[in-house]
């Protein structure tokens, strides 16, 4: 990393947010920061059965960055990760969810 909290000079830093607050479902917004672009990233999770999908920019990965459905399915399995500990263990999901791969 160049900065705690600036882009990663190697790999990629997931920052994602949650914002809706939809019946049954949790939304997360947020980046994907490469060293060289930030990509926009969504992740939703159904309560219910805590399967998550997400969907990333292929417009904004650069030309021999990684390929698009990498990020999403990183990205799903971040925010699965995340919301299923803070289920296990009868907390709220986190609000913010920042991690770094690669």
């Amino acid at each position: 990393m160049t900065q705690a909290v600036g882009r990663p000079s190697s790999g990629a830093r997931y920052v994602l947010e949650q914002t809706d607050d939809l019946p049954g479902e949790l939304v997360y917004r947020g980046l994907v920061r490469l060293p060289d672009a930030d990509v926009p990233v969504e992740v939703r999770v159904v309560e219910a059965t805590g399967a998550a999908t997400a969907a990333v920019d292929a417009g904004a990965v650069p030309h021999g960055g990684p390929h698009p459905e990498e990020l999403s399915r990183t990205a799903a399995a971040l925010v699965r990760s995340a919301t299923k500990s803070a289920d296990a263990h009868a907390r709220r999901p986190p609000r913010k969810i920042v991690r770094w791969r690669g």
